[in-house]
């Protein structure tokens, strides 16, 4: 993808967000949810722990890991989550029993609205845009999760990093008229090697080898057209 199309792409997503947002804040304040705050490495949930309701990222990102069993091999999917987005959907599953089939774990501090499951629901037969925003979310981790169905271990480090980055910039990134997309002052270097499961040396040697990833002071910034899955 150019610089030109991406940065056309961002314009859009910023626009999105920015309107979701602003519906969002409505909806806070008519439907009163609790707001709950996890420090940084805190568990929020865990798999088969009784699922309540479900949480809007309002700060901060949290990682959401599901293993699953395949004949005899564990299969692990991890996304990264942040502003705007849902956890705890597994109460929209017909048959799950109302458990979490996930574990969810704050990795930077994190603040979330917390709606209890019978407001949630009540909240989704009441505003369209509820339901809406649900599938539209589901949907987007569906793909994003089909994208990343290689085994990872078939890809170097380097290019692990650079998907996690560009699905980073895609949902919650700031372009520049450079062309460099800013990552959320919250992923960190060392945040970044614990996500990858690198130490931060090898993490540094990387960014230091690489020509589509830079430190601009403490901020990561991603250059998209010098790709090196291309």
């Amino acid at each position: 993808m150019s610089v030109v199309c991406f940065i056309r792409a961002m314009r859009k997503v910023i626009q999105k967000n920015e309107k979701q947002k602003a519906d969002w804040k409505q909806l806070i304040d008519s439907y009163a949810p609790l707001h709950v705050r996890y420090p940084e490495g805190e568990l929020i949930y865990q798999v088969g722990t009784y699922a309540a309701g479900v949480y809007l990222i309002t700060r901060g990102f949290v990682s959401d890991h599901c293993t699953t069993q395949k004949k005899d091999r564990y299969l692990s999917t991890s996304e990264i989550l942040g502003p705007g987005e849902l956890i705890g959907l597994a109460i929209l599953l017909q048959g799950s029993d109302k458990l979490h089939i996930s574990r969810a774990r704050a990795i930077t501090e994190t603040e979330l609205c917390f709606f209890e499951k019978e407001s949630f629901f009540k909240m989704a037969q009441e505003q369209t845009i509820v339901k809406d925003y649900c599938i539209d979310c589901l949907a987007r981790r569906l793909y994003s999760i089909k994208r990343r169905s290689c085994p990872t271990d078939h890809k170097t480090p380097a290019e692990q990093m650079y998907r996690l980055l560009l699905e980073l910039a895609q949902k919650h990134g700031e372009y520049s008229e450079k062309g460099l997309i800013l990552l959320p002052t919250e992923i960190t270097e060392a945040v970044l090697a614990q996500l990858l499961g690198i130490s931060n040396t090898k993490l540094s040697r990387i960014i230091t080898s690489v020509t589509w990833v830079s430190l601009l002071g403490e901020r990561l910034a991603l250059l998209p057209e010098a790709s090196p899955l291309s």
